[in-house]
C-alpha cells in the first residue's frame, strides 16, 4: 500500500526514543516510505513555551514532508 493511495497527506511524530521503533514498525506494515519526522525527547513534561519553540524551528521542514513548498520572504 502507497501512501499517495490513501489520498490524505500523513506524518508520523517521533520524538528521537521512538524514531528506530517508528520506521520498524513502518517497515513492518509494509509502509518503508512512511513520512517520520523526528523530534526532540522527551515530549511530556516540557514547558510549552519550549514545545512551542521547537514546533516553530520545525514548520519549515514539517511542510516540506507534506509536500509542499515552504513560502519565501515576499509569501511565494
Amino acid at each position: 500500500m502507497q501512501l499517495e493511495a490513501l489520498g490524505v497527506p500523513a506524518i508520523v511524530i517521533a520524538s528521537e526514543d521512538f524514531e528506530a521503533f517508528s520506521h520498524s514498525s513502518a517497515q513492518a506494515l509494509g509502509l518503508p516510505q512512511a513520512r517520520i519526522f523526528t523530534v526532540a525527547h522527551p515530549i511530556g513534561g516540557v514547558a510549552d513555551e519550549i514545545l512551542k519553540q521547537r514546533a516553530q524551528d520545525s514548520a519549515e521542514q514539517m511542510i516540506v514532508l507534506f509536500g509542499a513548498t515552504v513560502p519565501n520572504e515576499n509569501g511565494e
